[in-house]
């Protein structure tokens, strides 16, 4: 673990151009896929949408502002070969149940920053809801809003 986070660190010291990959075992990528997927569903990517995603990966996911290009870069790559939520709901479904629910408030939080609910949106949400083993809390959730 120390020695890949060193590596990474002399990378960005060095300034070289060799590119940073995120491993595709990394939770972060996979949360970060989920939340993306969210901003995508509708088929407009909106700047508040976008704003909410980056502010959300730096504070949860600690993305750093040095590493947030190359990371959504590799998030993009995520999203772009799962067609399905199954593959990042089952990484993601490993997580404690306290970061499920945070990511599942994540999602809701990304749906509602551009003041338009999307009937997509509230489906995807729906459904990373029964992944991630949070149904009940999710119903629970949406009555009281």
């Amino acid at each position: 673990m120390y020695s890949s986070v060193k590596s990474f660190l002399d990378r960005l010291n060095a300034g070289d151009n060799e590119k940073i990959e995120f491993s595709d075992a990394d939770s972060r990528l996979a949360v970060a896929a989920l939340y993306y997927r969210v901003i995508m569903v509708d088929g407009q990517v909106r700047p508040a949408e976008l704003e909410r995603y980056r502010q959300i990966l730096s504070d949860s996911l600690g993305v750093s502002e040095d590493e947030l290009g190359m990371f959504e870069e590799s998030v993009q790559k995520k999203y772009e070969s799962e067609t399905s939520l199954f593959p990042l709901a089952s990484i993601v479904r490993r997580l404690p149940i306290e970061k499920r629910r945070e990511i599942l408030v994540h999602m809701q939080q990304i749906s509602l920053s551009d003041k338009e609910l999307h009937e997509f949106e509230i489906n995807l949400v729906e459904r990373a809801a029964e992944f991630l083993d949070l149904t009940n809390e999710w119903i629970s959730n949406t009555r009281k809003v």
